[in-house]
Order: C-alpha cells, then sequence, then structure tokens
C-alpha cells in the first residue's frame, strides 16, 4: 500500500513519500514539504473541482478556516491513478467539536454565517444548482405519502408503524401544503433567481464532525463534499434542527444561535420567509416513510419503530420552534 502513496505523490505531485501510517479519514503521509494527508475521493470530478473552487475562493477572500488542496503537476485538485481519484492536504491535529455544548453551536452558528457572507458570488463552471427542484421535490414527496397511506388502508391489517402514519398522516399532508404555500408567498421562482444571481452556497453538511478546533482553539471548516448552490437557510435550518435535537428544544439558544448567525450574514425578509417554510416541511417524516414503505421492507424493526415515535413525539416542540419562527 505504501508503495501505492509512494508514487501517487511522486508521479501526480511531484512529492517524495517519506512514510506514514494510515489514519481514519485516510492516510497521513511524511513527504518532503512536510506532513499531508491523501485521502481517496468518492465523489465525482466535478464536484472535486466545484469544492477547490469555493475553498480557493474562500481563502483569498480572507476565510481560512479551510485546508485547501494541494494541487497536482498538472494544476488539477486530484490526481487520478488506476482509474480512482486522490486528494491531497496539508495535515492538521484537530478534534470536531463535541455537540453536548450549548457554546459549541453558538460558535458554529456565528462561523456559519460568515463561511455563507464571504463564499457569496463565487461563479464555478463545476456547480450544481438544488434551489430550482425543491418545489419538485415536495409535491413528489406528498404524492408519495397519499400512496404510502392509499397502500396502507388496503392491507387487511395494520402493523404498528402503519397505525402511527394513520394517525398522524392529515398532520404532515398539512406541513407539505403550509410549506409548498410559504415558498410560493415569498416567490419561489424569485428564491431561485436570487440564488442564481448572488451564487448563494449550502455545505448540506454543517455539523460538529466537520466543524473542527486545533491545540490554538483555531476553528476548521471541512466536509465540502455535499455542497451546492441554494439559499443559505437550507443550513441554517439544519444547523437549528440539529440543535433542537441534541439540545432537548431549548428555543431561546436557537434564538441567540440565530442572532449570532445573522451579525454574519443579514437576513431578509425572503430569507425569514424560506426558514420558516423549511422548518415546517416534515423532512424526517417523510424521509422514514421513505426508508420503510418506498424499499418494500418485509418486517418493521424495533429501531424503525423507536425513530418514528420519536419524530411524532416532537411534534408539540416543533409546533412551537414554528411558532418563533414566525415572530422574527
Amino acid at each position: 500500500m505504501e508503495d501505492n502513496y509512494d508514487k501517487i505523490l511522486w508521479e501526480g505531485y511531484g512529492l517524495r513519500f517519506l512514510g506514514g501510517n494510515r489514519i481514519r479519514t485516510g492516510y497521513l503521509c511524511k513527504t518532503d514539504i512536510g506532513l499531508l494527508e491523501i485521502r481517496k475521493s468518492n465523489s465525482q470530478k466535478k464536484r472535486i473541482l466545484f469544492e477547490h473552487d469555493i475553498k480557493e475562493y474562500l481563502y483569498q477572500k480572507g476565510f481560512h478556516h479551510i485546508n485547501r488542496f494541494i494541487m497536482t503537476q498538472t494544476a488539477l485538485p486530484y490526481y487520478t491513478w488506476e482509474e480512482n481519484d486522490y486528494v491531497v492536504e496539508k495535515a492538521s491535529e484537530t478534534q470536531h467539536l463535541e455537540e453536548d455544548d450549548k457554546q459549541t453551536f453558538l460558535t458554529g452558528a456565528k462561523l456559519l454565517g460568515k463561511l455563507h457572507n464571504t463564499v457569496k458570488g463565487l461563479n464555478s463552471a463545476s456547480g450544481y444548482f438544488t434551489a430550482k427542484n425543491r418545489l419538485e421535490v415536495y409535491e413528489k414527496r406528498r404524492i408519495e405519502l397519499l400512496k404510502i397511506k392509499k397502500r396502507i388502508e388496503k392491507q387487511g391489517s395494520y402493523s404498528s408503524l402503519d397505525l402511527m402514519i394513520k394517525q398522524k398522516f392529515a398532520y404532515y399532508i398539512e406541513k407539505i401544503e403550509q410549506s409548498k404555500k410559504l415558498f410560493l408567498e415569498a416567490d419561489y421562482e424569485k428564491i431561485v433567481e436570487t440564488v442564481s444571481k448572488q451564487k448563494t452556497i449550502c455545505h448540506n453538511a454543517f455539523k460538529g464532525e466537520n466543524i473542527r478546533q486545533d491545540e490554538n482553539s483555531n476553528l476548521l471548516v471541512t466536509g465540502f463534499s455535499k455542497c451546492t448552490y441554494d439559499s443559505n437557510m437550507v443550513d441554517l435550518a439544519m444547523y437549528f434542527r440539529r440543535y433542537l435535537k441534541k439540545q432537548q428544544w431549548d428555543i431561546e439558544v436557537v434564538e441567540k444561535m440565530f442572532y449570532a448567525y445573522a451579525s454574519e450574514n443579514t437576513l431578509s425578509l425572503q430569507d425569514k420567509k424560506i426558514l420558516l417554510a423549511l422548518f415546517i416541511y416534515p423532512e424526517k417524516f417523510l424521509s422514514l416513510c421513505n426508508e420503510y414503505y418506498n424499499k418494500r421492507r418485509v418486517c418493521v424493526s424495533p429501531a424503525m419503530l423507536e425513530r418514528m415515535e420519536v419524530c411524532i413525539a416532537g411534534i408539540d416542540s416543533n409546533e412551537k420552534m414554528i411558532k418563533w419562527l414566525e415572530t422574527i
């Protein structure tokens, strides 16, 4: 295996491999320019190029909380060897931020706002737009839920999961409709146009394991491989949900997170409507339904039942959060 890394570093980067060892995220290599981490990438080449464009744009605009790719001798951010793509970055000793501390989320919200504000305006030929597909996805999920209910009602007997779906069907269908209505009220075509014009980026994986800190408390954002062009509010809604799940629906801290984020990236009235619409949309419930019904599971596992029970048990708290978002 070490021979492979020796060849990749020398042939791809013109660097000498002086030894190393495997780590969780890849392979730690000693080279003639210092410690580097080499990883086999599972992303398409276009996504690697988009990630590279994002990092370089951020760095040029003063956002240095990132690890940039080492460029190959042919000026590419990846090297292809034996039909696999590899990326190389400077190695850094960091630990992810533990999400059992409220302060972590306040720090994260401020960092997310700074990230979003700094990366605006990036024009990358490798970028993916997801904003334009959202209403189509919502309508598809609504139709799928109707089909699931119809399928359940055709059965002669009901499982525990079937009964939960039947009991809460009207509530979740209403939430999908409310979310769609809010997007339309906010002029969805204009939202898509704004994303296209301002080139706003969504990280799509902003969470503790991708927010890292070194021994000097310097922060580092990783996990850019899932980035797309989309509304910044997608990230913020996801980060709110993550906090509420970890911290038992402490809405007071969410308010502080909101203002920490807004101190770095000012929110328009349209942004606030998008945030509310995203939060109303029952993404977790629909994801669980898809996982079981659309994949034709033979039996309901205890773990699946527990996850659905937890999801439904959060309805009252979720409604309190929605009411707060309506006031901002």
